[in-house]
C-alpha cells in the first residue's frame, strides 16, 4: 500500500513538474519585460523598424519591450550580446541581412547564425535609395556614375559599417556601374545619413526607412531606388536599373532572433506574436508608409532564407574582393 501511494506521489509529482515546465516555456510566458536588441545606432532603419515592430510586440505579448541598442561590427557586437544572453525568451534581437553577409565578411565574429540563433519570424523587405548631399551637383544616376568615372576614389559613400547592408548595397552598385567610391563606415545608418546632410560625406545608400522624412524635407536629394521596381512611396523615383545601370537590384531584409537553445513553446509563442503584430492594418501601414513591405513567416522559413542568402553574399563578397574584417 505504501509502495502504491509512493508510486502515486512520484507520478503526481512528475505531472505538476511536467505542467511547471510547461507553463515556464510558453503557457504563462512572458511575465516580465523583455530586452530587445537593436544591433545599430538609434536613428537607422533597424532602430526604426525594431521599434514600432517591437512596440506592436510588446502589445501582442503584454509586456514591455526595452529596446538596447548595441552598434558596432556592422551588427556583430549585438548578434553577439544574443548569442550569450540567456534562452529563456527574455532577450529578442531585430536583425537584417547583415547577418547573412558577416557569415562570410566576419570570420571573427564569434558565432554561426544557424546554430547560435533561433529564428522567429522574417519582418519584411525593403529597398534602398541612393542619396546625396543637396549641395552637389548631380541630378541623375547617369550624373552620379559619370562623375565617379572622372574622379575614381574622390567621392566618399557612408554605411553603418563594414559589411551591412549599406555597405554591401554599395559594393554591389559599384561593382555592376564599375566606378570606385571612397568607403566611409559608421556605427549606424542614422550618423551616415546625418553626415551626408552635413557634407561630410557626399552620398549614402540606405533602406528608404531611414531617410523618408529627409526626402520629404528635401535635406537629401534622392537619385535612384535599388528595387526592381519603383517604391510606392516614392513613385516618381527610378529604379537604379531604368536610371542607367542596368541589372543592379537589392532590398534588405529584417527578422527576428532569439538565443539558440530557447525552447520551442516560447519560439512559437514569439512566431503568433509577431505574425500577428505585422498583419496588424495601422502598423502594416506605418511600415508600408516608410517602404518596408511586411511579411511575417515561420522560423523554418526564415531559417531557410538565411542559408540561401548566406550562399549568395558569400560569392558576390568573394567575386567583388570585398576584404574581410
Amino acid at each position: 500500500m505504501k509502495r502504491r501511494l509512493f508510486r502515486a506521489g512520484m507520478v503526481a509529482a512528475l505531472l505538476a513538474a511536467s505542467g511547471h515546465a510547461i507553463a515556464a516555456e510558453g503557457g504563462q510566458y512572458p511575465q516580465r519585460p523583455i530586452r530587445f536588441i537593436v544591433p545599430y545606432a538609434i536613428g537607422g532603419t533597424s532602430d526604426l523598424v525594431g521599434r514600432l515592430v517591437g512596440a506592436k510586440l510588446g502589445e501582442e505579448l503584454g509586456v514591455q519591450m526595452v529596446v538596447d541598442n548595441r552598434g558596432g561590427g556592422g551588427g556583430t557586437l549585438g548578434a553577439k550580446l544574443a548569442v550569450e544572453a540567456n534562452p529563456d525568451g527574455y532577450t529578442i534581437i531585430v536583425h537584417n541581412i547583415a547577418l547573412a553577409v558577416n557569415e562570410t565578411l566576419r570570420p571573427k565574429r564569434g558565432y554561426v547564425v544557424l546554430r547560435d540563433l533561433a529564428p522567429i519570424s522574417l519582418v519584411g523587405y525593403t529597398p534602398s535609395v541612393l542619396i546625396v548631399n543637396n549641395d552637389l551637383p548631380y541630378r541623375s544616376i547617369k550624373d552620379f556614375v559619370a562623375a565617379a568615372k572622372a574622379a575614381p576614389g574622390k567621392i566618399a559613400f557612408g554605411s553603418a559599417g563594414a559589411g551591412s547592408s549599406t555597405h554591401l548595397s554599395m559594393a554591389y552598385f559599384m561593382s555592376i556601374a564599375k566606378i570606385q567610391l571612397h568607403h566611409v563606415p559608421y556605427k549606424g545608418g542614422g550618423p551616415a545619413v546625418r553626415d551626408a546632410i552635413a557634407g561630410h560625406v557626399q552620398c549614402v545608400m540606405v533602406p528608404i526607412p531611414t531617410v523618408f522624412g529627409h526626402i520629404q524635407a528635401k535635406r537629401l536629394r534622392p537619385l535612384g531606388v535599388s528595387g526592381k521596381s519603383r517604391s510606392p512611396v516614392l513613385p516618381d523615383l527610378p529604379t537604379i536599373a531604368e536610371a542607367g545601370v542596368p541589372g543592379y537590384e537589392f532590398n534588405t531584409w529584417y527578422a527576428l532572433m532569439a538565443p539558440a537553445k530557447t525552447p520551442k513553446a516560447i519560439i512559437s509563442r514569439l512566431n503568433r506574436a509577431a505574425n500577428n503584430g505585422l498583419k496588424d492594418a495601422a502598423l502594416r501601414q506605418k511600415l508600408l508608409n516608410t517602404g518596408l513591405d511586411p511579411q511575417p513567416t515561420t522560423p523554418g522559413a526564415l531559417r531557410d532564407l538565411i542559408r540561401a542568402e548566406t550562399a549568395r553574399w558569400k560569392k558576390v563578397i568573394e567575386e567583388a574582393g570585398i576584404p574581410k574584417a
